[in-house]
């Protein structure tokens, strides 16, 4: 059999692939160490993947305990460019290439570029939880090895998050959340949380719906506060009705500590009916694809 194909113009041009799932996970559900996200059979690729470009997953220590990670391009699952972690709960410290000693706390962000090597340490008497991203699916569709850092190590702290969400909102939006950025992303002109992430720190007050909107990107959001989770969700579906409504849409509540899958090209919008204060924080791989001027978000 000859491995070189050709397809005709018109019937090929659009080859029919699989739909990104809308899918969720708590990590209340996951077992102790690392539990991944991965739907990389879907995409028929050989590595983990939750969307075609970011893995997501759930990092969860015992006290005291400590999770080693060397960059091992077997699994391949940190040839990475990119890294977020968001500590759900807990306190740790992050040690990248066995030098670089970070300090972060419940609440907070951290963002790191390519390393050799990573050790978290939960430095508290009770369970450590983090979210995790990266975009190693990304490079290992593309076959390269991540190598050299493209921005900084940051925190965001979680007073730094909610004092900016505070003082940069403005009230006579829709919305009230803040895009997180640093000088590098700023430079190429994305202003994202990495030159391939991007990250929106989202507040739903009660009685509030945040109209619907879509976009290119993959986004696996995170619940970070829902204190009412049947009045507090995501109505996502293929179409709007002529006042901005989304026809026949799944519903999906927002759990605290649980991840939800966005597939692009859908509308989806946030409610919230009840009487308590909720938070999301999507991540995305729209830093890229701010980049190459494709991501197309349409608001209502």
């Amino acid at each position: 059999m000859s491995y070189i194909k050709s397809y005709e113009y018109e019937g090929n041009v659009n080859p029919k692939m699989k739909n990104i799932p809308i899918t969720s996970k708590n990590i209340n559900d996951c077992d102790y160490g690392i539990t991944f996200i991965d739907f990389g059979d879907l995409y028929n690729v050989t590595y983990k993947a939750t969307s075609p470009n970011l893995l997501a997953s759930f990092i969860k220590l015992e006290k005291r305990a400590s999770y080693n990670k060397t960059l091992d391009f077997v699994d391949n699952t940190t040839n990475a460019s990119s890294h977020l972690f968001y500590i759900i709960k807990g306190d740790c410290d992050i040690i990248l290439n066995m030098n670089e000693t970070f300090e972060v706390s419940c609440g907070s962000i951290f963002i790191a570029p390519y390393f050799n090597s990573i050790n978290i340490m939960n430095k508290t008497d009770d369970d450590l939880l983090i979210y995790y991203i990266n975009d190693s699916p990304l490079l290992n569709y593309l076959g390269s090895k991540a190598s050299n850092r493209i921005f900084l190590p940051a925190i965001y702290s979680k007073e730094y998050l909610l004092s900016n969400l505070e003082n940069l909102s403005n009230p006579n939006n829709n919305r009230k959340g803040i895009l997180l950025s640093n000088e590098d992303t700023e430079r190429i002109g994305t202003n994202t949380i990495t030159p391939v992430l991007w990250a929106l720190y989202n507040e739903l007050p009660p009685h509030k719906k945040q109209r619907p909107h879509k976009h290119n990107s993959v986004a696996l959001d995170l619940c970070i506060s829902s204190k009412d989770p049947e009045n507090i969700y995501t109505l996502l579906g293929d179409q709007i009705d002529e006042d901005g409504n989304i026809i026949n849409p799944t519903k999906i509540y927002w759990r605290e500590a649980e991840m939800f899958i966005t597939p692009p090209g859908l509308w989806h919008s946030h409610h919230n009916d009840g009487d308590t204060y909720a938070y999301i924080l999507p991540i995305q791989d729209a830093g890229i694809l701010l980049y190459q001027r494709i991501l197309g978000i349409i608001l209502t």
